[in-house]
């Protein structure tokens, strides 16, 4: 019996294992995760992604040196709002370089009126005046305004509102999408919850001429662009750019492209149609598409970003000056003159008796404290050394007769001075012994 139970043990072992895995059943859940720091430092991934998939090559532009010069022809430049203000040169570099054939799309962007402390200065100004501010000189080369759209202030439910803040709706969402069958019915509704755009106060805005069909795009940003028709070249006779394609809605055009010499012009309201929460709405994948060329595809942003000295001169000039004061008057405090300081004749001693206090100073305060009292020492020795030839029984009867404990003038004649005082003590009590060993016989 005792051969057979270690096989019935494995048996059973392997039952339990069995019957855990029958009797269970395998459960699927979404735990909220945060994103890798590649997509949320990149707005634009899955576009880029997407363009790579497309075999057209993408980059990100962060500075006007990797920028210009510029690249090839068959390269669609895109121009953020965040690019800043480019010069005058190289707004008609990039004119230039359209006009031979590139490709370029452009954020319009818009300057609000000022708020708080203006709010008086305002309502003087023409109310046209406020709605239609354009920064942007390089929208300016194309006849292309920008006009901010008076925005609706709709209340919104709070219980959707309360809803959409709540994070764990969202995870409830993509664990039903996860968890169950893969019907058709749930299928639909997941592909509603999850790739569906939402509701918008601005209707999307479908495309002209652009495309065998309509496109929709849906932006968010409550300004629409006006264009002005350029006046027809004198030299040809035709107009310098001719308008291709345009998207509206019902509060105004939110995208223009031209045909500038032999490349294309884009103006959109914004790029957030193609930032990574918004590429899969609509028809946002298919523009990018459409208006992007065969060739690679750069993203600029910060094109006209100032040098680094330059750019911490304008944010902190109080501190920087500050710093140079600073050290200014270190280094007139360090650097070595080129003559004595000036003192007061009055207070200056030449006497023999202001000499030795200062060569005694001067050893004192480089430790030779032992080297001041190392003749008066010496002489006491001497005068001990008469007493007997043993030094110890010498000591020992120079303090005796002296009545002087033995340690004491032991330590006299050996031990360092510790401070100031001990020291003064010390050359009393040597003064005392020498006087005092003289007059005795």
């Amino acid at each position: 019996m005792k051969r057979w139970w270690p096989y019935l043990v494995l048996v059973l072992l392997v039952a339990l294992v069995a019957g855990y895995f029958l009797a269970t059943v395998p459960v699927q859940y979404a735990a909220p995760a945060s994103p890798d720091a590649s997509v949320r430092n990149n707005p634009y991934l899955a576009a880029q992604q997407l363009l790579d998939h497309w075999g057209r090559p993408s980059r990100r532009i962060f500075s006007t040196r990797a920028l210009f010069p510029l690249p090839d022809t068959d390269t669609t430049l895109i121009l953020d709002g965040d690019r800043g203000s480019l010069g005058y040169e190289r707004q008609l570099d990039l004119l230039n370089w359209v006009h031979d054939g590139g490709n370029l799309i452009i954020a319009a962007r818009y300057l609000p009126p000022s708020s708080g402390w203006f709010a008086e200065e305002e309502t003087e100004q023409d109310e046209s005046e406020q709605q239609r501010r354009d920064p942007d000189s390089l929208l300016s080369l194309f006849e292309v305004e920008v006009e901010a759209l008076p925005r609706e202030d709709n209340e919104e439910d709070p219980l959707a509102l309360l809803f959409d803040r709540f994070r764990p709706m969202e995870d409830w969402f993509l664990e039903y999408c996860l968890s169950g069958d893969a019907s058709k019915e749930r299928l639909h509704q997941c592909e509603v919850l999850t790739c569906q755009a939402p509701q918008h106060w601005q209707p999307p805005a479908a495309t002209h001429n652009l495309g065998d069909q309509p496109r929709l795009l849906q932006s968010e940003t409550p300004i629409r662009l006006l264009y002005t028709p350029l006046p027809i070249d004198d030299s040809t006779g035709e107009p310098t750019q001719v308008l291709e394609a345009s998207a509206s809605n019902e509060a105004g055009e939110t995208l223009l492209r031209f045909r500038v010499g032999g490349g294309t012009v884009t103006v959109l309201t914004e790029l957030g149609l193609w930032d990574n929460q918004h590429l899969h709405h609509f028809d946002h994948a298919r523009l990018l598409a459409d208006l992007t060329a065969r060739g690679p595809v750069w993203f600029v942003r910060g094109i006209d970003i100032p040098p680094l000295p330059i750019w911490l001169w304008e944010r902190f000039w109080p501190l920087i000056l500050a710093l140079v004061l600073a050290l200014a008057f270190w280094l007139w405090r360090r650097l070595p003159r080129r003559g004595p300081l000036w003192r007061d004749p009055a207070r200056q001693h030449t006497d023999y008796l202001g000499h030795l206090r200062a060569i005694g100073h001067f050893h004192w305060r480089t430790g030779q404290s032992d080297r001041l009292l190392a003749s008066l020492r010496q002489q006491i020795q001497r005068r001990i050394a008469l007493q007997h030839a043993d030094p110890v029984k010498a000591l020992a009867l120079t303090a005796k007769r002296l009545d002087i404990p033995e340690h004491t003038l032991s330590q006299a004649l050996e031990q360092t001075p510790a401070d100031r005082a001990q020291c003064v003590a010390m050359v009393a009590l040597l003064q005392q012994v020498r006087q005092r060993i003289r007059s005795q016989p």
